[in-house]
């Protein structure tokens, strides 16, 4: 299929059709692209007749319909022209070189009409150029990714960001793992280029320690939990003396009583290890609330004294 254009005078805003082409004989096509193909050449005449009648944007959506079909570059004209009647010089641009570069058996009124609309295109635009480190950074603009090169230098800590862009303010945002996002306004101008370098700042790793306000929470837990087990410790110490009193009083009920015996030594046991857990606690509390002892390597060279 070679569906041919129609062109555009770009400055007199009038419509001149050129006669489509017809399937060849030497592109034979299979059932199923025969179908795509059919159906793109019906939205591409669709598209031909909104372009007749200056509908540019219903114009546009037609041939988007038909390059999606069956992308032969001979659309690529059309949409190109589209796009620029419907204030995207942008993609427009894109349109036109690939037609220029990639439809070989153009007519040179063709030709002619598609550099004339590339050079309104381009009349319309201007370039943003990016420079950023590090390498790694990744770019948007208004909020759109972009792709980035290497920069060609020695040091290849930097890459390239380059994009065609419509006269006026626009955002560029970068971001790197590990460095503090930059966001900068850019002022790009029809037909010029505006540059802007952006260096990331490295995000700074404090080293993890145990801040003074958490060492004093520590602490003062521990002085809590020692001074419960302490109490502990009496209560049952106190328990465990008093049944053993009953189990060697002979006056007593429960003299040799063999489940007294068994209650006594469970309350002892008891009250050696809260007093265990009272003297932990209390050599923490020490460390934590009266020493340097166990800070961060930020405080290695800080005396390991005592502060009392």
């Amino acid at each position: 299929m070679r569906a041919r254009v129609v062109m555009l005078l770009i400055g007199l805003g009038c419509v001149t059709s050129i006669v489509p082409r017809e399937v060849r004989a030497d592109e034979p096509a299979a059932a199923g692209e025969a179908d795509s193909r059919e159906r793109s050449r019906v939205a591409f005449r669709k598209g031909v007749a909104q372009l007749r009648a200056q509908d540019w944007a219903a114009a546009r959506t037609s041939f988007e319909s038909a390059l999606a079909l069956y992308p032969h570059p001979s659309i690529l004209l059309n949409l190109g022209i589209a796009r620029l009647r419907t204030d995207d010089p942008v993609r427009a641009e894109q349109d036109l070189m690939r037609f220029l570069s990639e439809d070989v058996g153009a007519s040179p009124d063709e030709l002619a009409s598609a550099r004339e609309a590339l050079a309104d295109a381009r009349s319309k635009l201007g370039t943003l150029r990016v420079v950023v480190s590090p390498a790694a950074a990744r770019v948007a603009v208004d909020g759109k990714a972009v792709e980035t090169v290497r920069r060609a230098d020695s040091s290849g800590s930097a890459v390239v960001a380059e994009v065609r862009a419509k006269p006026g303010r626009h955002v560029v945002a970068v971001e790197a793992e590990g460095h503090t996002p930059d966001k900068r306004d850019v002022e790009v101008v029809a037909k010029g280029e505006a540059s802007i370098a952006i260096t990331l700042a490295i995000v700074e790793k404090k080293p993890v320690e145990s801040g003074p306000a958490t060492r004093s929470v520590v602490g003062w837990s521990m002085v809590g939990l020692g001074g419960a087990a302490l109490i502990t410790a009496g209560f049952t110490a106190l328990r465990a003396k008093s049944l053993a009193n009953e189990y060697a009083d002979t006056g007593s009920t429960r003299y040799q009583d063999s489940d007294a015996r068994s209650e006594g030594v469970t309350f002892r046991t008891a009250a050696d290890v809260a007093l265990g857990v009272a003297l932990l606690s209390g050599v923490a509390a020490v460390i934590l609330l009266l020493t340097d002892l166990g800070k961060g390597p930020a405080d290695v060279a800080r005396p390991r004294v005592l502060r009392w």
